[in-house]
Protein backbone atom coordinates (compact mmCIF):
# COMPACT_ATOMS: atom_id res chain seq x y z
CA UNK A 1 0.00 0.00 0.00
CA UNK A 2 1.18 3.41 -0.68
CA UNK A 3 1.88 6.27 1.85
CA UNK A 4 1.37 9.68 0.93
CA UNK A 5 1.65 12.85 3.42
CA UNK A 6 -1.03 15.39 1.81
CA UNK A 7 -0.02 18.84 2.32
CA UNK A 8 -3.50 20.77 1.66
CA UNK A 9 -5.90 23.74 2.68
CA UNK A 10 -8.59 22.94 5.50
CA UNK A 11 -11.58 23.92 2.50
CA UNK A 12 -10.58 21.38 -0.34
CA UNK A 13 -11.12 17.61 0.73
CA UNK A 14 -10.81 16.73 -3.45
CA UNK A 15 -7.66 14.94 -2.99
CA UNK A 16 -8.25 13.54 0.30
CA UNK A 17 -11.44 12.05 -1.06
CA UNK A 18 -9.62 10.73 -4.72
CA UNK A 19 -7.04 9.21 -2.63
CA UNK A 20 -9.37 7.40 -0.41
CA UNK A 21 -11.09 5.87 -2.82
CA UNK A 22 -8.06 4.87 -5.24
CA UNK A 23 -7.20 2.93 -1.92
CA UNK A 24 -3.74 5.38 -1.21
CA UNK A 25 -3.31 5.60 2.66
CA UNK A 26 -2.77 9.51 3.72
CA UNK A 27 -0.75 8.63 6.87
CA UNK A 28 -0.38 12.45 7.56
CA UNK A 29 -2.07 15.77 6.78
CA UNK A 30 -0.63 19.35 7.09
CA UNK A 31 -1.80 23.13 6.05
CA UNK A 32 0.83 24.74 3.55
CA UNK A 33 2.05 27.12 6.11
CA UNK A 34 3.20 24.18 8.60
CA UNK A 35 7.17 22.56 9.43
CA UNK A 36 7.78 20.73 6.73
CA UNK A 37 10.52 18.78 8.08
CA UNK A 38 9.10 18.52 11.33
CA UNK A 39 6.27 16.94 9.68
CA UNK A 40 8.60 14.51 8.06
CA UNK A 41 10.30 13.71 11.06
CA UNK A 42 7.88 11.24 12.80
CA UNK A 43 6.95 9.58 9.18
CA UNK A 44 8.26 8.43 6.67
CA UNK A 45 5.91 8.49 3.05
CA UNK A 46 6.75 6.83 -0.19
CA UNK A 47 5.05 10.35 -1.36
CA UNK A 48 4.65 14.07 -0.62
CA UNK A 49 1.31 15.24 -2.05
CA UNK A 50 0.75 19.27 -2.29
CA UNK A 51 -2.76 20.12 -3.11
CA UNK A 52 -1.72 23.51 -4.76
CA UNK A 53 -3.48 27.56 -4.61
CA UNK A 54 -1.63 30.45 -3.84
CA UNK A 55 -0.77 29.86 -0.48
CA UNK A 56 1.49 27.13 -1.40
CA UNK A 57 3.50 28.96 -3.78
CA UNK A 58 5.04 30.70 -0.74
CA UNK A 59 6.01 27.45 0.61
CA UNK A 60 7.06 25.55 -2.63
CA UNK A 61 10.52 25.77 -2.45
CA UNK A 62 11.30 24.72 1.16
CA UNK A 63 9.12 21.88 0.72
CA UNK A 64 11.07 21.08 -2.32
CA UNK A 65 14.44 21.51 -0.90
CA UNK A 66 13.52 19.47 2.44
CA UNK A 67 12.09 16.30 0.66
CA UNK A 68 15.29 16.27 -2.18
CA UNK A 69 16.86 15.93 1.36
CA UNK A 70 14.90 13.62 2.71
CA UNK A 71 14.89 11.52 -0.85
CA UNK A 72 10.92 12.18 -0.98
CA UNK A 73 9.26 13.01 -4.88
CA UNK A 74 6.90 15.74 -4.19
CA UNK A 75 3.59 15.78 -6.34
CA UNK A 76 2.07 18.53 -6.80
CA UNK A 77 -1.92 18.98 -8.06
CA UNK A 78 -3.54 22.05 -8.93
CA UNK A 79 -5.90 23.35 -11.07
CA UNK A 80 -3.23 26.76 -12.23
CA UNK A 81 -2.65 25.90 -15.14
CA UNK A 82 0.22 28.80 -15.31
CA UNK A 83 3.19 28.44 -17.05
CA UNK A 84 5.74 29.99 -14.80
CA UNK A 85 4.46 28.60 -11.51
CA UNK A 86 4.72 25.19 -13.13
CA UNK A 87 8.32 25.37 -14.52
CA UNK A 88 9.31 27.31 -11.04
CA UNK A 89 8.01 24.35 -9.42
CA UNK A 90 9.75 21.72 -11.37
CA UNK A 91 12.95 23.52 -10.64
CA UNK A 92 12.23 23.66 -7.20
CA UNK A 93 12.33 20.02 -7.35
CA UNK A 94 8.81 18.36 -8.16
CA UNK A 95 8.09 15.04 -9.78
CA UNK A 96 5.06 15.54 -11.36
CA UNK A 97 2.71 18.45 -11.82
CA UNK A 98 -0.86 17.37 -12.27
CA UNK A 99 -3.20 20.35 -13.25
CA UNK A 100 -6.94 19.45 -13.38
CA UNK A 101 -8.64 16.50 -11.14
CA UNK A 102 -7.78 12.96 -11.69
CA UNK A 103 -9.60 9.99 -11.41
CA UNK A 104 -9.48 7.53 -8.49
CA UNK A 105 -8.86 4.82 -10.67
CA UNK A 106 -5.62 6.66 -12.55
CA UNK A 107 -4.12 7.73 -9.23
CA UNK A 108 -1.95 4.91 -8.32
CA UNK A 109 -0.56 4.74 -11.35
CA UNK A 110 0.27 8.25 -11.61
CA UNK A 111 2.22 8.46 -8.18
CA UNK A 112 4.21 5.20 -9.25
CA UNK A 113 5.34 6.90 -12.21
CA UNK A 114 6.08 9.94 -10.10
CA UNK A 115 8.23 8.24 -7.32
CA UNK A 116 9.72 6.40 -10.19
CA UNK A 117 11.01 9.43 -12.25
CA UNK A 118 11.80 11.03 -9.19
CA UNK A 119 14.05 7.91 -7.85
CA UNK A 120 15.48 7.88 -11.46
CA UNK A 121 16.56 11.97 -11.29
CA UNK A 122 18.14 11.20 -7.60
CA UNK A 123 20.18 8.56 -8.57
CA UNK A 124 21.58 10.46 -11.84
CA UNK A 125 21.97 13.90 -9.54
CA UNK A 126 24.16 11.13 -7.14
CA UNK A 127 26.02 9.82 -9.86
CA UNK A 128 26.44 13.30 -11.24
CA UNK A 129 28.21 14.96 -7.99
CA UNK A 130 29.81 11.53 -8.24
CA UNK A 131 31.47 12.20 -11.02
CA UNK A 132 32.26 15.54 -10.30
CA UNK A 133 34.56 14.65 -7.17
CA UNK A 134 36.02 12.18 -9.30
CA UNK A 135 37.20 14.32 -11.80
CA UNK A 136 38.33 17.14 -9.05
CA UNK A 137 40.60 14.32 -7.39
CA UNK A 138 42.04 12.93 -10.61
CA UNK A 139 42.58 16.40 -11.19
CA UNK A 140 44.91 17.01 -8.18
CA UNK A 141 46.43 13.75 -8.58
CA UNK A 142 47.79 15.28 -11.86
CA UNK A 143 48.96 18.44 -9.95
CA UNK A 144 50.83 16.51 -7.56
CA UNK A 145 52.28 14.41 -10.01
CA UNK A 146 53.27 17.17 -12.01
CA UNK A 147 55.04 18.98 -8.74
CA UNK A 148 56.65 15.58 -7.51
CA UNK A 149 58.11 14.95 -11.37
CA UNK A 150 59.44 18.63 -11.21
CA UNK A 151 61.16 18.50 -8.21
CA UNK A 152 63.08 15.08 -8.50
CA UNK A 153 63.51 14.57 -12.10
CA UNK A 154 61.18 11.99 -12.45
CA UNK A 155 58.51 10.67 -14.96
CA UNK A 156 55.22 10.25 -14.87
CA UNK A 157 54.93 6.53 -13.60
CA UNK A 158 57.58 6.82 -11.11
CA UNK A 159 55.38 9.90 -9.54
CA UNK A 160 52.12 8.02 -9.52
CA UNK A 161 53.97 5.24 -7.44
CA UNK A 162 54.99 8.08 -5.10
CA UNK A 163 52.29 9.27 -4.10
CA UNK A 164 50.55 5.56 -4.44
CA UNK A 165 53.26 4.60 -1.75
CA UNK A 166 52.75 7.24 0.35
CA UNK A 167 49.06 6.68 0.09
CA UNK A 168 49.50 3.09 1.69
CA UNK A 169 52.01 4.16 4.29
CA UNK A 170 49.47 6.69 5.85
CA UNK A 171 47.07 4.66 5.24
CA UNK A 172 45.27 7.46 3.76
CA UNK A 173 43.54 7.95 -0.04
CA UNK A 174 45.70 8.76 -2.84
CA UNK A 175 43.69 12.07 -3.46
CA UNK A 176 44.26 13.23 0.00
CA UNK A 177 47.87 12.97 -0.47
CA UNK A 178 47.68 14.51 -3.67
CA UNK A 179 45.90 17.42 -1.75
CA UNK A 180 47.87 17.89 0.82
CA UNK A 181 50.79 18.00 -1.17
CA UNK A 182 49.29 20.45 -3.71
CA UNK A 183 48.72 22.94 -0.64
CA UNK A 184 51.95 22.46 1.04
CA UNK A 185 53.33 23.48 -3.02
CA UNK A 186 50.99 26.12 -2.99
CA UNK A 187 51.08 27.68 0.29
CA UNK A 188 54.64 27.15 1.68
CA UNK A 189 54.77 26.73 5.17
Amino acid sequence: MLNVMLIRDEQDDTLRNTLRAAGIHVIAEISPLADFAAALAGIRPDVVLVSADASCRDTLEGLCMTSHNSALPVVMFTNDNDRAFMQASIRAGVAAYVVGEVPSSRMLSLLNVAIERFALDHSRRRELVDAKQRLAQRQIIEKAKGILMKQHGIGEDEAYRMLRKKAMQTQRRMGQIAEALVQAHTFPV
